[in-house]
């Protein structure tokens, strides 16, 4: 796929027209739809939304489950199509890695569209609304720091959308089900694009979940609430030790470990009674 076909002039046209003093602001924009605010909210929503009305535990589990799933779903998608990035003399900030699809794009629709179908607040065309509107947004910072072309963020936002909606159909009865999609889409990135980082990664977090996930069913925890102070430093704790085995590339093992066993921690937490 040429950058032509993949809308090259609207991605030179938009970065080229932000000032250099906005920059950071996008780079701040942008987060939204990263892989670690995914990561971090998502979990957040799954544990203490329960105790504040805003669903149902195991609602927050299938939302989860759309969360990780849909990483394991970049990782292996931007396997598959190994399209570049634009050129650096078009992107306002460094980014390496496959451009097709955009993970943003994708994890924004998979993130806030399971967020609107799930949560009970509001009416559901406000929620929706509001998903699309932040896919959007998201979408267009990318487009904005030159970091994508528009059929990037395009395809990723109808990859990200069509995901939530299977999974969140697949798990009416049994939430299991999604995290199951996770990791086989996870094990099919392995598989794809060999045992690197990134697959590995997505590997250990999607099978730790799973795990979890059925610790949580096992002891019979869906109505347990979890305390602040015993999950955020849990989280903390170990989502950190996470992100440190990718950054200073600390070997395959230990960032399948360390994912394993956030992914085991973020979800079984409701285990440990108040």
């Amino acid at each position: 796929m040429s950058a032509l076909d993949r809308s090259a002039g609207v991605t030179e046209a938009l970065a080229g027209s932000v000032p250099e003093a906005l920059v950071p602001v996008f780079v701040v924009l942008t987060f939204l739809g990263s892989t670690w605010f995914v990561v971090t909210v998502g979990p957040a929503v799954y544990l203490f939304g329960p105790q504040r009305g805003w669903l149902s535990r195991r609602d927050g589990a299938r939302l989860l489950a759309v969360s990780i799933g849909a990483l394991a779903v970049v990782v292996l998608t931007k396997g598959l199509f190994a399209e570049p990035r634009p050129p650096a003399s078009v992107m306002r900030i460094a980014e390496h890695g496959n451009g097709f699809p955009s993970g943003h794009a994708t994890g924004a629709a998979a993130f806030y569209g399971g967020l609107a179908a799930l949560l009970d607040v509001s009416d559901r065309a406000r929620r929706y609304a509001a998903a699309a509107g932040m896919i959007v947004f998201v979408a267009f910072t990318r487009l904005a720091l030159g970091v994508h072309y528009l059929a990037d963020v395009v395809a990723g936002a109808l990859l990200g959308t069509a995901f939530v909606a299977v999974l969140v159909a697949l798990t009416r009865r049994r939430v299991g089900y999604g995290f199951a999609v996770a990791v086989l889409t996870a094990v099919a990135a392995v598989g794809l694009v060999g045992p690197t980082e990134d697959p590995v990664a997505a590997l250990g977090g999607t099978v730790g979940a799973l795990a979890g996930w059925w610790l949580v069913t096992r002891r019979g925890a869906l109505l347990n609430d979890v305390s602040v102070k015993t999950a955020l430093p849990v989280l903390a704790a170990l989502g950190g030790a996470a992100a440190l085995t990718l950054h200073f590339d600390a070997g395959l093992a230990a960032i399948g470990s360390t994912h394993s066993l956030a992914g085991v921690a973020f979800v079984a937490l409701p285990v440990l009674r108040r």
